[in-house]
């Protein structure tokens, strides 16, 4: 079972729905590698997401560190 699923609108475009399941016996074998890919697309933004998040924690952690503060006023930093 995918933990989203892919919404045709009217016009053309899709969105994907990350709080609704698609069984995979509702799928064609089509829409199966659709949503394969999509799956890994999905695992791959998810990791550079977090990635993001891990950094922007370490250098607020850094900058609240006192020692990081005194050696920007020396200008070691």
């Amino acid at each position: 079972m995918f933990d989203f699923r892919i919404i045709n609108t009217a016009d053309g475009n899709q969105i994907i729905d990350r709080q609704l399941k698609t069984p995979y016996s509702s799928l064609t074998p089509v829409q199966m590698l659709e949503y394969a890919e999509m799956e890994d697309r999905l695992a791959y933004m998810d990791r550079l997401e977090k990635k993001a998040r891990q950094k922007a924690e370490h250098i607020r952690k850094l900058a609240k560190n006192p020692l990081y503060k005194m050696a920007c006023i020396v200008g070691l930093v």
